[in-house]
């Protein structure tokens, strides 16, 4: 057997056998330590919790990214629908978020084949970005753990790809069904007849009407990787390609959603995305005991939005609105000028061109060391982006009843340009030493040193301008101990440290002074302090027998000098982003899975208490317990849009070799809105500050009625449940009935997020 394939099929028998006998998705034979590939260690000498899911998984249940079935399966992770579009979901793992959204605050590291897809410029993650079809195997990693780098304060997601040697045939694939959507997939995949090269391709169209009022979208993914094998090593070149144009209407006030909260607030909320990505791949066995893995990347995004807003700078001609009119319209009026701004909307563009280029590379050393064994892993990454932004407003007169501006318009103006150079670099180690044949002991750090030079190609040197250079470094540690008694029994403990710096946008709009409309203009940039979270961890998990197995885990993470998206107008948007001296999550995860027969059953339970750890006093207007447009929020008051519980359950039932019904159940308990951060907002007056809790049920079907050809069903929200998975305190100059612009001072509003309503697609798949 080839040396180099050793730790490829450990890792992929393990997959298989959890798939077969439906373990636990956090227990796995065997782990690697870091993004690139590495000798694997068997799970009880892991002091993490860890999930795993292989891509059979992934294509049975409904949903459209990764991001779907995290939400719907994973411990701890609780989904907002930020944008109102499948693939733009903010994920939030242990209070952590992994979103598209730029404004809120990024707590997760994503990988894919060991390059991290946080983008340079917000550390935003774009799941339309991410070719789900192409995934072949995931882990969720939980804690601090330095060994992944940057923005892992919470966890980390690591993806793996297909290959000719894990996809040895070709697929067609089509689907249909509610909200016009239509899904085409292609895949192909083989081995050359010497067994030294192998190649897979994928290609999938996506398109939707949308459940939304005008919320088309239309996504094209392209994925296509090929390798080369010798003995001792093997090398990879893959590319990824994206072409997505998509519309996300988001947070909508609950007087415009409708009864069938189909309503939107102002259009359109447009995003374009072209994209493409390099990787070049290498892993050597030098000998058994020694592996050396590196990569090289490119990296090419151009983001494109385009956004319908209402006018901030509106002032209505007739009465004036002192408070709603800007400084200039309102001077007008009081001396009696006409030269007011009647302007209801604003067309607000952006261009986001970003570059990056990098290069990691790592060595695992699995020796033994006084005679037991030890495991080490060191290795180094630098990475150089670069990123051009510039955003544009253009006034617009009317907002029309259907949502969408009209009229006259004013010139369009360059409101920011801004070119940001981001360079990091990271060198890290890690060691795993068996201290007895049931004790381990892992020690790891890090170092990172990251660069962030902007400059401001709009606004003149001084005053406003947003050049700016800032440099960031640190040791990031970890240490922790796993002790197994039995073969079926582990226990660990772990405290790890990790770090994120600011990014250009979060350096570029930090001026309490001058805030901005994310992701649109900035401001001067006075200096941010990077994030540094500690995390400690207690955990177990083991077999009650063959076919039952447990995993339970206690964590208390802290972040030190949160970096937090503030607010400061509850109409416009318009916020900065600010150090928080501290925000903490403490919590606890339970699984449990079974396999009786035919019958298998997955259960997961998470608690989060996501809390701000010191007192802060946020701009609020509409919060009815503010004193003087501020809101005070005391430490251990609750951090917005979290559940504390959660509830996942996922049971299959296989009636016979051809035919299985799956049933996924995911609950959530209630949250708090943004808006409502110190919890006292009084909701009797109609405007409420909470999101209540709900429960939804996913069905899933397969039938292989002939060789090789595949019938399957999917069904979202069968009991049709109205939910929302997330809200704001706001203020709106839209009138609820008319659905005009109100031309007077703006109302209280509890703007939500509504989940998905009842639907469902068949499809067919053949395989040759």
């Amino acid at each position: 057997m080839k040396r180099i394939l050793k730790t490829i099929i450990l890792l992929l028998t393990s997959l298989h056998l959890a798939a077969e006998e439906n373990l636990t998705l956090d227990t796995i034979d065997v782990y690697t330590a870091t993004p690139l590939p590495s000798i694997g260690l068997p799970m009880d000498m892991v002091p993490a919790n860890i999930q795993m899911v292989n891509q059979k998984e992934l294509s049975k249940q409904s949903g459209v990214s990764v991001a779907d079935y995290m939400a719907n399966n994973l411990q701890g992770v609780t989904v907002n629908e930020i944008a109102g579009n499948p693939f733009q979901l903010e994920i939030n793992y242990h209070g952590y978020n992994a979103t598209p959204i730029a404004g809120n605050p990024q707590g997760l590291s994503v990988y894919v084949d060991g390059v991290r897809v946080n983008e340079p410029f917000s550390n935003t993650v774009m799941w339309d970005l991410i070719p789900n079809f192409a995934i072949d195997r995931m882990q969720m990693i939980g804690g601090s753990n330095p060994i992944f780098g940057l923005n892992t304060l919470g966890g980390a997601l690591s993806m793996q790809t297909k290959s000719g040697r894990t996809f040895n045939k070709t697929a067609i694939d089509y689907s249909a069904g509610s909200w016009g959507r239509q899904t085409s997939l292609l895949e192909t995949g083989g081995i050359s007849e010497d067994r030294k090269f192998d190649y897979y391709v994928g290609y999938e169209h996506f398109t939707e009407d949308g459940w939304r009022d005008y919320s088309p979208s239309h996504v094209n993914q392209l994925f296509a990787q090929l390798g080369w094998e010798s003995e001792t090593s093997r090398y990879e070149v893959n590319y990824t390609g994206a072409h997505n144009l998509m519309i996300g209407n988001g947070l909508t006030p609950k007087g415009l959603l409708g009864n069938d909260l189909e309503g939107i607030h102002t259009l359109e909320d447009e995003t374009k995305n072209n994209f493409g990505k390099l990787v070049l791949t290498g892993t050597d066995f030098i000998d058994d005991k020694t592996m050396l893995s590196t990569n090289a990347y490119y990296i090419r995004s151009d983001r494109k939005t385009y956004n319908g807003d209402l006018n901030d700078d509106f002032c209505n001609a007739l009465i004036g609105d002192e408070g709603e009119c800007s400084v200039e319209s309102q001077a007008a009026y009081n001396l009696g000028s006409t030269d007011v701004n009647i302007n209801e909307g604003v067309l607000n563009r952006t261009s986001t061109k970003q570059a990056s280029y990098g290069a990691n590379i790592q060595a695992t050393f699995d020796h033994d060391f006084f005679e037991r064994r030890n495991q080490l892993v060191i290795g180094s990454g630098v990475e150089y982006s670069l990123i051009r932004f510039r955003q544009s407003g253009q006034e617009i007169a009317t907002l029309d009843a259907s949502g969408f501006f009209s009229g006259a318009t004013g010139a369009e103006e360059q409101t920011t340009g801004l070119t940001g150079k981001t360079k990091t670099f990271g060198l890290f180690a890690t060691n795993t030493h068996s201290l007895s044949d049931q004790l381990s002991i892992n020690t790891a750090a890090r170092y990172n040193f990251i660069q962030v030079d902007n400059s401001d190609t709009f606004n003149a040197p001084g005053g406003d301008s947003l050049t700016g250079k800032h440099h960031f470094e640190r040791i990031n540690p970890s240490v922790g101990i796993t002790f197994h008694p039995t073969k079926d029994y582990t226990t660990y403990a772990s405290y790890s440290e990790s770090s994120r710096a600011p990014t250009s946008i979060e350096l570029g709009c930090a001026n309490p002074d001058r805030p901005c409309n994310l992701p649109t203009q900035m401001a001067d940039d006075p200096p941010l302090e990077q994030v540094v979270a500690k995390t400690f961890e207690v955990g177990a998990r083991g077999k009650i027998s063959k076919n039952v197995n447990w995993n339970a885990a206690i964590y208390d993470a802290t972040n030190h000098d949160d970096i937090l998206f503030v607010n400061s107008s509850s109409i416009s948007g318009l916020g900065y982003f600010t150090n928080v001296s501290k925000t903490t999550r403490q919590g606890v995860d339970l699984g449990m899975s079974f396999n009786v027969d035919k019958l298998s059953m997955n259960v997961n339970y998470g608690y989060v208490l996501a809390r701000y750890g010191s007192d802060i006093d946020l701009p609020n207007e509409v919060n009815t317990s503010n004193v003087g447009s501020v809101i005070s929020v005391k430490k251990d008051d609750y951090l917005p849009n979290i559940p504390k519980h959660h509830l996942k359950i996922r049971t299959e039932y296989q009636f016979n070799p051809e035919f299985s019904l799956g049933a996924t159940i995911s609950a959530f308990t209630k949250s708090y809105m943004m808006g409502n951060e110190n919890q006292e907002h009084d909701s009797s007056g109609g405007l409420q500050g909470e999101i209540p809790g709900y429960a939804i049920l996913n069905l899933d079907s397969e039938y292989n009625f002939f060789k090789g050809w595949k019938l399957y069903a999917k069904a979202i929200n069968v009991l049709d449940q109205r939910y929302y998975t997330g809200g704001r305190l706001a203020e709106s100059q839209v009138d609820p009935v008319t659905r005009l612009h109100s031309g007077d001072e703006a109302l209280g509003v509890a703007s939500l997020l509504p989940g998905s309503p009842q639907a469902a697609w068949i499809g067919l798949r053949h395989e040759f």
